[in-house]
């Protein structure tokens, strides 16, 4: 099994890809490969940012609740 890309390969993969595509120079077969593969590093990029964002809300808020469980000593 394939080792998953990280978030920051992701992104720089998707930077060769958009370079690629605004050169104009690869043939329409290929322009829809790299689109196609773009779709689902876009995707996968959306998937982590979603799981990082709801890490991040968690800890945030066991944080709270620690704050507030401090205060009613």
């Amino acid at each position: 099994m394939a080792k998953k890309a990280t978030f920051k390969q992701s992104m720089q993969r998707l930077d060769e890809i958009i370079a690629a595509l605004d050169q104009n120079t690869v043939e329409l077969e290929e322009a829809m490969h790299l689109f196609e593969e773009g779709l689902h590093l876009v995707k996968d990029c959306d998937a982590q940012l979603k799981t990082f964002e709801n890490k991040m809300n968690i800890l945030i808020a066991q944080e709270n609740e620690e704050e507030a469980t401090d205060g009613e000593i």
